[in-house]
């Protein structure tokens, strides 16, 4: 699953939301896998990451918040992570059993 986003909105934390979750509703599986820099676009922590500049931490409470509200429970992925991407691994979206689940948009 991709979230992909131009260069001009590399910062903008909605368009990215906005990209997550259309490749979220698009995806047809119970468990989808979002690359950590996507997410972290998303969902910005305040806090800096220490290990790279070029992506920010990821914020897993407002992360969380969301994709619950979306029906997705969501957890890091360390066991699909390369060596390089060991400080920042992927994010698995496991979708929630449906219960009358409300999509806010």
């Amino acid at each position: 699953m991709h979230a992909h986003q131009a260069s001009t909105t590399h910062r903008d934390p909605r368009a990215w939301q906005s990209a997550l979750d259309r490749a979220l509703a698009a995806h047809g599986d119970a468990v989808a896998l979002a690359h950590y820099p996507h997410v972290a676009n998303a969902f910005p922590s305040s806090s800096p990451n220490p290990y790279t500049r070029e992506h920010p931490l990821l914020d897993y409470r407002e992360l969380k918040a969301w994709a619950t509200r979306r029906g997705w429970h969501v957890r890091p992925a360390p066991e699909q992570a390369s060596r390089e991407e060991r400080y920042r691994p992927p994010v698995r979206f496991t979708r929630q059993p449906s219960r009358g689940r409300q999509h806010p948009h």
